[in-house]
């Protein structure tokens, strides 16, 4: 891609026409008997730089074309891209100078005018078609275009020309997925050209490379393989390809035999420290004692790598060698693209000690990126327990101002705040402030029907979640909310199974929806129906709320032993879970349950 450069960035002679130009029009206007004479059209203005040597000859431009380039420097200097690429474009077509061209292209790159730089790319290769830069420039600007049938002659060139080989392969970058039919279809026409290229004989292999990467992005794996495997049999030591090769056995879950392959070109190349790197990724999977030795020798290699430091420190911290991992984690957060997660583990750390000034102040370094929201949700449960409710809402408050693309999750970190305060008309409230400010969010709709469910406001919840409903009637997660809200707030258990039905067509398999159907079979009767569903539904997700629903079935299919079984073993994952209990309760279970023990 074109980069912009400052005025200076001319080439020296095109800098000699416009400064004396500019000193000849400055004259013209300090010379009024001089000021209304105008050159004629075909006049010819040849200025030669002094001192220059004879390869570094000026091209003659007419006045009208040492105008245009007069404005287009000065509107450069002032920063006026917009008023330059005009005057450069037209001198550009005009005058063929491939220095015009170059500075035309660079300006409309930096504009984000695609169509005005590939133009003048493809112009720059017409003028100079043996220049390096003339051709990288094309292939970025077809690149930039998704255009990778386009960029791959100039791809070619370079490679066959240059040896460069990183541009050879990058035009198997334009198309990422997830792709669609015309992409892969456009990959598999991008094969077919690159089969068809003509190397010598040591550059061809490049070929396999470039194939296989985009079979591997076509969804190809057996195919990608089996190329990479034919390159790596010409060229077995290959970092590239090895990876390629590992990553696509990977893909296909044979982990070992990526494992495998990677540790053998390691052991012939014990320095290279990408294969060791992707080797100790690998081992996280299978043996992450063996991983953290990986890791800790790239450490040694390069002490600086944070990467590597912030890598190691997750597996230090999830074995429990807390102390080395707060090292490593602090050495990480030097790096600005590492410092937010770094910092959000370092405020857990903290957190788990005891140390709540430490972990606040590690939560309010994290100001972007994935945990940030995490952060955000820990801190001010902090602040709530030390500083008081007030504290933790103003914080939440500020932040919605400074982070405003995020405002809709922080009304809902909010809201759960002041649910866990047990303050559910605070909660509504903030979600419907939220609503205020983004009328028919469906995130903050389906957060305010859930709250107004748990404070027994049925009428709320169900216009909430119609609400979303309306937006998109294929909304399997509010078809089902709605379906199974209504199962406990109602006796509309017709409306509540057809609700609970779209939602499992739509996604038959959600274990929560399937817990629904359960439920509201039992409800309508059809207790076989039902067991089958919610058996079905706890063996996916093993969820305490599952297993009062399935225990319930049991005991009254009179199976009572199995349905206490069932109401344990949920009660082990979830100690005086609320509906497992009250159920129990209800049917008089604990007694039966209490007196059964030996």
């Amino acid at each position: 891609m074109f980069s912009i450069l400052e005025n200076d960035s001319m080439n020296t002679p095109q800098r000699y026409i416009l400064l004396t130009t500019f000193l000849l029009l400055a004259a013209c206007t300090a010379t009024p008997q001089l000021a209304s004479k105008k050159a004629p059209a075909t006049e010819v203005i040849t200025v030669t730089a002094p001192n220059e040597p004879a390869k570094m000859a000026v091209t003659s431009f007419t006045g009208d074309t040492l105008y245009d380039l007069l404005v287009g420097d000065v509107a450069l200097t002032r920063s006026a891209f917009d008023v330059a690429l005009p005057a450069y474009l037209k001198q550009a077509r005009q005058t063929l100078d491939a220095g015009v061209i170059e500075m035309a292209g660079r300006v409309a790159s930096h504009l984000r005018d695609h169509g005005a730089a590939l133009e003048m790319a493809r112009l720059w290769v017409d003028v100079e078609p043996n220049n390096p830069e003339s051709q990288n420039a094309a292939l970025q600007a077809y690149g930039i275009l998704d255009d990778a049938l386009g960029a791959l002659p100039h791809a070619y060139w370079l490679y066959r020309n240059e040896g460069d080989l990183d541009a050879f392969l990058a035009v198997t970058s334009i198309y990422k997925g997830p792709l669609n039919d015309d992409q892969s279809m456009q990959i598999q026409a991008l094969i077919a050209a690159y089969q068809r290229l003509e190397l010598p004989s040591d550059k061809q292999p490049a070929i396999l490379l470039a194939v296989a990467i985009l079979h591997r992005d076509n969804g190809q794996l057996a195919d990608a393989e089996q190329t990479a495997r034919a390159f790596l049999d010409i060229m077995p030591d290959d970092q590239r390809a090895t990876l390629l090769l590992a990553q696509l056995l990977q893909q296909q879950d044979r982990i070992e035999d990526a494992l495998r392959l990677v540790e053998e070109t390691l052991s012939r190349k014990p320095s290279n420290r990408s294969l060791r790197l992707q080797y100790a990724r690998f081992l996280t999977m299978t043996d992450r004692p063996m991983a953290i030795e990986q890791f800790e020798i790239l450490h040694k290699q390069d002490p600086a790598d944070q990467e590597n430091n912030f890598l190691l420190a997750l597996l230090l911290l999830n074995q429990g060698q807390i102390e080395e991992s707060v090292e490593l984690f602090t050495q990480a957060s030097s790096k600005p693209n590492l410092r937010a997660d770094a910092q959000f583990h370092l405020g857990g750390i903290a957190e788990r000690k005891g140390n709540m000034a430490a972990a606040l102040g590690h939560y309010r370094e994290v100001r972007f990126g994935r945990n940030y929201l995490s952060a955000a949700a820990r801190l001010t449960s902090l602040l709530a327990q030390h500083n008081g409710l007030t504290a933790a809402r103003q914080y939440l408050q500020r932040q919605r101002k400074e982070r405003p693309d995020l405002a809709v999750e922080l009304f809902q970190v909010e809201s759960n705040l002041l649910i866990s305060a047990q303050q559910t008309d605070l909660a509504l409230s903030i979600l419907t402030a939220g609503l205020d400010a983004f009328p028919n969010d469906a995130q903050l709709l389906y957060a305010r029907s859930m709250v107004a469910e748990q404070d027994n406001n049925f009428a709320l919840a169900e216009q909430d979640l119609r609400a979303l409903i309306a937006q998109d009637q294929n909304n399997a997660t509010a078809l089902n909310a709605l379906g199974y809200t209504m199962i406990l707030h109602t006796d509309r258990l017709d409306e509540a199974h057809t609700l609970i039905k779209r939602a499992y067509l739509l996604n038959p398999g959600d274990p929560a929806t399937i817990d629904s159907m359960g439920w509201v079979l039992f409800q309508m009767g059809e207790l076989a129906q039902a067991l089958v569903h919610l058996k079905k539904a706890i063996s996916i997700m093993p969820d305490p709320e599952i297993a009062a629903h399935l225990g319930e079935v049991l005991w009254a299919l009179g199976e009572k032993a199995d349905a206490l079984e069932t109401w344990t073993k949920g009660l082990q994952q979830s100690q005086g879970h609320k509906t497992i209990v009250s159920t129990m309760q209800r049917l008089g279970a604990d007694i039966i349950g209490t007196e059964s023990q030996p």
